[in-house]
């Protein structure tokens, strides 16, 4: 058995124009575990923003590492909530160490207010400054927030002890800040957080500007970004008699879709459910192989690999700047084997991190809680969240539930930026009201019609292997594609419905078939799916 089939050229791949996609590549971003790609003369900031309640290491501990860990390795402008005196004590850093990050007055990071307004206005008035000195210098701008992020990379703020209290500092808000201050929106800016949904960082490479490149490169950048949004239907390709793993003899020889045996053997199910659990692993990871991992890797560079040639300083001398700073990692986890060294390493932290993502979701996405639908979500994020020790599976669920949610919110935003269509009520699609009741008749009739179209090319959340959807019990989430209809909505506020059903089908399908098909390709490349997929096949004779 060979490698699986190519994917078929196709029209997808020049139907949308590269300026487009250029445009909806500033709202994606890709999982690092090196630094970005920066030039001698960057303007660097750096900023902890964890409570102080949160900073054990059962909870976001592992943050404030990461912020000390980033410290050492560059130069410019360091805030932080914490004392990180107090931090750095009974930590990895030896205290030469600690004397550098500190500076030898301790004075190389200032204080930042832990009032939530106060924190903000700090933060934007910092930012503010680095993005205007870096503009007189025709310099980039690296912005890193070490503080814990929704699941797109809002920043969350938090301070002052009132659960609940959140304020969220969102990219757009960082964008007008910056846009604010230098007058233009050209500036080249790189935003580095916590990575929310894997090991490593996440890293917006230029906040303003998409990226260089032909259609196939951009489409490949945005593809991975969009996570397991459609995993359900790649799955499903995957394992039925239209699987690429089938040779064209077996697939005529193939009477069912269905490929597995009335009573398979235990090796041919787990085979099957195997390869079905790194499909869908391999989606919400992003396509990084290093996803488990949560340290500094330096024999694989994903700057290079998914955005862009490194220009600046290159991956051996940050290498060599890492190791003069002594500091190993920790090899001690005894988390959820699906995390790996991820959000801490531990149990207690993977939980807590996982928990408050859940607190995230039931806290925002206005309008949607009280609808009958959203009950069987709701009822799995409180369990995880009330539930001292939940087993492994179901933890992975709610897992599953927080990464397809943000993954299909993150390609109505791509498409909603992309194609140059307004933004409902200015805000983006996790905190806008959905309330049918403050729609006039005309709008509603519009955003019904949008959506009629646009809630089937959006896809279900994949089940673990084995399971089977249940009709009405099930993980539902139509508020992407109820966002992105109100957009429509919007744009065509003197338009017609036929105008919206072909606007749909004309600009919106084939942007998401990209995404779609895109990422299929990127699948069919991947050794692991591959050897996984011919094993499954070989198994059933």
């Amino acid at each position: 058995m060979s490698a699986p089939h190519p994917l078929p050229p196709g029209g997808d791949l020049t139907s949308i124009g590269v300026d487009v996609l250029r445009a909806g590549a500033t709202e994606a971003s890709l999982v690092v575990h090196n630094p970005p790609d920066i030039q001698s003369n960057c303007e660097v900031i750096g900023i902890c923003a964890v409570p102080e309640e949160y900073s054990d290491p059962k909870m976001y501990g592992w943050i404030v590492a990461d912020f000390l860990a980033w410290k050492t390795l560059f130069y410019g402008t360091w805030l932080s909530s914490l004392d990180i005196t107090h931090a750095l004590q009974g930590g990895s850093f030896s205290e030469e160490m600690a004397n550098k990050v500190l500076g030898a007055n301790k004075d190389h990071i200032t204080a930042l207010p832990t009032d939530s307004q106060e924190c903000v206005e700090t933060l934007f008035k910092s930012i503010s400054e680095r993005a205007q000195e870096a503009d007189k210098k025709g310099a980039c701008l690296l912005v890193m927030i070490f503080a814990p992020t929704t699941p797109e990379q809002d920043v969350v703020i938090e301070f002052g002890g009132m659960p609940g209290k959140k304020a969220y500092l969102t990219t757009e808000k960082i964008r007008a800040v910056i846009q604010d201050s230098v007058k233009h929106d050209h500036l080249p800016v790189i935003l580095v957080t916590p990575s929310p949904l894997t090991g490593g960082w996440l890293c917006n490479p230029s906040l303003f500007l998409g990226p260089n490149g032909d259609i196939k490169h951009i489409s490949q950048f945005i593809a991975k970004s969009c996570g397991a949004a459609f995993a359900n239907r790649i799955i499903k390709l995957y394992t039925t008699r239209g699987s690429p793993f089938l040779s064209d003899y077996q697939k005529k020889a193939v009477k069912y879709d269905d490929l597995m045996p009335i009573r398979p053997s235990a090796a041919q199910l787990g085979s099957l459910h195997e390869f079905h659990r790194k499909i869908h692993e391999a989606l919400e990871h992003r396509l990084c192989n290093l996803a488990r991992k949560h340290s500094f890797v330096f024999d694989s560079d994903n700057w290079q690999e998914t955005y862009a040639s490194r220009k600046g300083f290159p991956l051996e001398k940050w290498e060599a700047r890492w190791t003069r700073t002594g500091v190993s990692a920790d090899e001690e986890h005894d988390g959820f084997s699906f995390l790996g060294e991820a959000f801490g390493g531990s149990r207690a932290s993977q939980l807590f991190h996982i928990s408050y993502l859940a607190c995230i979701e039931t806290q925002t996405c206005p309008g949607d809680w009280q609808r009958p639908g959203a009950y069987t979500t709701r009822e799995l994020f409180d369990y995880v969240r009330m539930t001292e020790n939940p087993p492994e599976d179901t933890v992975k669920r709610v897992f599953d539930a927080i990464e397809y949610r943000s993954s299909c919110i993150t390609i109505s935003q791509i498409l909603v930026k992309g194609l140059e269509l307004p933004v409902p009520d200015g805000v983006k699609c996790r905190y806008w009201v959905d309330d049918e009741k403050a729609f006039n008749d005309s709008f509603y009739s519009k955003l019904q019609r949008a959506f009629a179209e646009i809630h089937n090319l959006l896809d279900q959340v994949a089940l673990l292997p084995g399971e089977t959807r249940h009709d009405y019990k099930a993980v539902r989430f139509l508020r992407p594609a109820r966002w992105l209809a109100a957009s429509i909505a919007q744009h065509f506020a003197d338009g017609s419905g036929e105008e919206i059903v072909e606007f749909v089908r004309l600009k919106i399908a084939p942007f998401m078939r990209l995404i779609r098909t895109t990422q299929d390709g990127l699948l069919r490349e991947n050794d692991t799916i591959q050897q996984l997929g011919v094993q499954w096949i070989t198994s059933l004779g």
